[in-house]
């Protein structure tokens, strides 16, 4: 069976800035499309805003599983779907990422006998404490199809045996980081010498009072180098700090949107982060990265000097930040794809053939 229709589910701002330029390349190739919103996300405003931002059609359907516990949202996503599967019959069902949202789609997909496509397949942690660690290899080990962004993804997916077809194809953010850089001339911005970019949103890091504790601690050390921490807060995090009283010495901005993140990240010092694709922008824009884990799952950006890890359970140095914030970055590209991942993705999909009887 060749594939005609195609069904994207997301819930999340990391999900959603993954499929943009996907989307346009399935739609030059005529394919059916349906865009689903689990409504996983803790504000939809915001993903509504990231949709007309980066000129993605409005989602289709909206589950609005709404804010619950993992196991509950995984559940409504599950039957919801199934219901919805059965009904509108997808030739292949493309899951983005690590989320609730994506594990919650994957299963669904597999029970009702649907291909499915992984994309950002292969990333690993092993850190199996992390919600998204066990997640992306269930996805990785229930799909037809997988779209590894870096060569060491793409090598895990070898060594652990997957059952899919496996393709080194490049990564979609990167596709995206190319095109809002040059369409929103972000090589213009002036650098800053003292701004610094602030991003807290895990788990581990801002719900267990030491850890959020020892970021703060940090926070307010560098501030006293005369370095402005610039700190777009996710309202998780404010609760947090409120909850425990903690003090931070940063200038607190509201959550921004893709192009404004970019522009943010061109202007910054350097980046203080927890996210993942915080990581890879920094690296593409030729900046510092001070990553608040104990590992990561691109491992290319540490390999090439531009990303410290810094556990937050183990004694850190500023010296050692600071010294990082001086690093000269340059970037290889490369190492991400050539910047035509959507392209190649897009191919393989239109040729695909499921050939299970």
């Amino acid at each position: 069976m060749t594939v005609n229709y195609v069904s994207i589910i997301v819930g999340t701002r990391p999900q959603i800035i993954k499929i943009p330029i996907l989307v346009q390349e399935l739609r030059k190739r005529k394919l059916k499309l349906s865009i689903i919103h689990t409504g996983q996300h803790y504000d939809y405003e915001m993903s509504r805003r990231f949709f007309r931002e980066l000129d993605i059609p409005k989602p289709t359907i909206n589950l609005n599983v709404g804010a619950d516990t993992p196991i509950a949202q995984i559940s409504k996503i599950i039957m919801k779907l199934e219901h919805i599967f059965l009904k509108n019959k997808p030739d292949l069902v493309l899951v983005p990422g690590d989320t609730t949202s994506a594990i919650g789609a994957a299963l669904a997909t597999s029970k009702c006998d649907i291909s499915l496509a992984h994309l950002e397949a292969g990333a690993r942690s092993n850190q199996f404490h992390m919600a998204e660690e066990i997640n992306r290899r269930m996805i990785d080990h229930c799909s037809n199809l997988l779209f590894a962004p870096t060569k060491n993804c793409f090598n895990n997916l070898k060594n652990e045996n997957v059952f899919g077809s496996s393709y080194f194809v490049g990564d979609t953010m990167y596709d995206l980081f190319v095109r809002q850089y040059k369409q929103y001339n972000l090589k213009s911005v002036k650098s800053s010498e003292n701004e610094v970019l602030l991003t807290i949103h895990r788990r581990e890091n801002i719900e267990k009072f030491v850890n959020l504790k020892k970021i703060c601690s940090i926070i307010n050390k560098l501030s006293e180098y005369g370095l402005k921490i610039i700190f777009p807060i996710h309202p998780h995090t404010q609760k947090n700090l409120e909850k425990f009283r903690l003090k931070i010495n940063a200038d607190f901005i509201e959550p921004l949107g893709y192009t404004s993140t970019l522009r943010m990240i061109v202007r910054s010092k350097f980046v203080i982060t927890d996210s993942g694709g915080l990581q890879k922008e920094s690296y593409w824009a030729g900046k510092p990265c001070i990553t608040l884990r104990n590992s990561t799952e691109w491992i290319e950006t540490v390999k090439e000097g531009a990303n410290l890890l810094l556990p937050i359970n183990k004694e850190n140095k500023i010296k050692n930040i600071i010294r990082m914030s001086e690093k000269v970055i340059l970037p290889k590209p490369a190492l991400f794809g050539s910047g035509k991942a959507a392209e190649r993705i897009s191919y393989i999909i239109k040729h695909f053939q499921d050939t299970r009887s």
